[in-house]
């Protein structure tokens, strides 16, 4: 990941200065994908899911264990799970 002052010089250079993408990216370093990024977007776009979380197996049976629980805090310490 880049920082925002490297995406600033970037599109500078580009836009003020006339300077192409690969002559850009030879000049800061860098691959000539991030630099058209930094082009297309004014600040760095970030990371962004394709797709939700996939909820975990467990999901329908949590509020069960969390009965569970509760119930064994309310035994006695040497009957406990």
């Amino acid at each position: 990941m880049y920082a925002v002052d490297l995406y600033g010089l970037v599109r500078r250079a580009c836009h003020v200065d006339a300077m192409s993408k690969s002559e850009a990216a030879r000049m800061f370093g860098i691959d000539r994908k991030p630099v058209a990024k930094g082009l297309k977007h004014s600040v760095p776009p970030g990371y962004r899911r394709s797709k939700s979380p996939v909820r975990p197996k467990l999901d329908p049976f949590i509020p069960i264990i969390d009965q569970i629980l509760e119930d064994d805090k309310r035994q006695l310490a040497k009957q406990r799970h």
